[in-house]
């Protein structure tokens, strides 16, 4: 468990029973992932909102399970924050057993953030640049084509699987722990492809070491126009994104929900957010409590239905 403070102490959070502690930002992933960044701006950017001071907490584990299994124990005073992402919040309730909370349940959705499209990228040195040549080369070598992915149920993981099952295509797959090994593997030709975030996968296209072919969302990014959605490369309707947004404990009063969503709103609307998306590879999709509550209640279907019908587990 890592802790930073970070605004001085000053104004702190009022919580349960007249108590004066600092507020807490729950962000269950390591430090230095995307996320962790943007829940670090944030635990500065709403502290001056809000005239308090936060600590961010990392309390990693089961691709952020960990942290919302605690934030689903603890009491809806005001003094505590989630960011957390798609992975944990609506997919690992449908593979991990041991998952210990409801999100439709155990949570006040305050905001959804961003969302964060991935890249379908090959090693530079096969002969492929586009998604049809890829088809060619696969279907060509069977048996001897692989992917790598962060992990098993991850939303690269879930991207190919869809990919494979649109395409009809015979992978292996070979998951990785996080998306720094996955493309280390990817660039040096261990496995031939994957489905990356391009936050990580911008220094080894960079450096020419991996090629992409197309982006997982429904449109273009602005950042990376030339490179075409797996929609338009042959299969329509593929859509498989992952996102961020920011939750309470169940039983925050609405009052203090809707204090927390106009400051986060006002951070969401500057430059510096503006900047700091696009540097992580995402985009914005900032959307208020009652409509994350609303896309939520689509997305927890939506995705039991995608994991059931491509037959991944985790355990």
């Amino acid at each position: 468990l890592a802790l930073w403070t970070v605004l001085p102490a000053a104004a702190q959070a009022p919580v349960q029973d007249g108590a004066q502690r600092p507020a807490r930002i729950v962000i269950g992933y390591p430090p230095g992932r995307s996320i962790d960044t943007v829940g670090r701006f944030f635990g500065t950017a709403l502290g001056k909102q809000l005239d308090c001071t936060y600590v961010v907490e990392n309390v990693a584990g089961q691709s952020g399970s960990i942290a919302l299994g605690n934030v689903a124990r603890s009491p809806g005073d005001g003094g505590l924050l989630t960011f957390s992402a798609s992975s944990a919040l609506v997919i690992n309730p449908q593979l991990f057993k041991t998952v210990r909370y409801d999100t439709l349940k155990n949570f006040e959705p305050i905001a959804l953030l961003y969302d964060t499209p991935l890249l379908l990228v090959v090693n530079a040195k096969l002969p492929i640049d586009s998604v049809e040549s890829l088809l060619s080369y696969a279907n060509s070598h069977p048996g001897q084509v692989s992917f790598s992915s962060p992990g098993v149920g991850s939303v690269s993981h879930l991207a190919m699987t869809e990919f494979t099952r649109r395409t009809g295509l015979k992978l292996v797959h070979v998951p990785y722990q996080g998306a720094a090994p996955s493309l280390t593997a990817l660039a040096a030709g261990q496995v031939q492809l994957s489905f990356e975030g391009v936050a990580a996968a911008t220094p080894f296209l960079q450096g020419g070491r991996i090629k992409a072919l197309a982006i997982s969302s429904a449109q273009r990014l602005p950042r990376h126009e030339a490179i075409p959605t797996v929609a338009e490369s042959g299969l329509p309707g593929f859509d498989v994104v992952p996102w961020v947004g920011v939750l309470a404990p169940s039983g925050q009063a609405a009052d203090r929900i809707e204090q927390t969503w106009r400051a986060v709103q006002a951070v969401t609307e500057t430059d510096e957010y503006t900047r700091l998306i696009d540097q992580v590879g995402g985009r914005k999709a900032v959307r208020p409590p009652a409509e994350f509550r609303k896309f939520l209640e689509a997305e927890v279907p939506r995705w039991q239905a995608f994991i059931k019908m491509s037959g991944v587990t985790a355990e």
